[in-house]
C-alpha cells in the first residue's frame, strides 16, 4: 500500500484532558480538544521503508485536523502545541 506524506495511517481515541494550543502569528492563542491520536506518514527511506510520527487529531473550525494538515493549510507560523492533562 502506498501512503502520501502527511497522510494519517491509523487512529486511536484520545482520553479526556488532552488539548492543543494554537498560537497565531499575531500572538493570539486558542485551544482545541484532542479527540484522537494519528500515526502519520512522514516519508520513506532510501530502502523504501515508511517513516511515521504520532500527531494529535483535533477539531477546529468544524473540521478534524492533524498537526501536519493544519500546517499545510494554515502555515507553520500558526503553532500547534500539545497540552498534557
Amino acid at each position: 500500500m502506498k501512503y502520501a506524506v502527511n497522510s494519517p495511517i491509523s487512529l486511536t481515541p484520545a482520553p479526556e484532558g488532552w488539548w492543543v494550543q494554537h498560537t497565531a502569528p499575531d500572538g493570539t492563542k486558542s485551544k482545541s480538544r484532542i479527540v484522537a491520536w494519528a500515526v502519520v506518514a512522514t516519508g520513506a527511506d532510501d530502502d523504501g521503508s515508511m517513516n511515521t510520527t504520532v500527531e494529535p487529531v483535533f477539531v477546529e473550525h468544524g473540521t478534524l485536523w492533524t498537526r501536519s494538515e493544519w500546517w499545510d493549510v494554515m502555515g507553520t507560523e500558526h503553532d500547534v502545541e500539545v497540552i498534557e492533562p
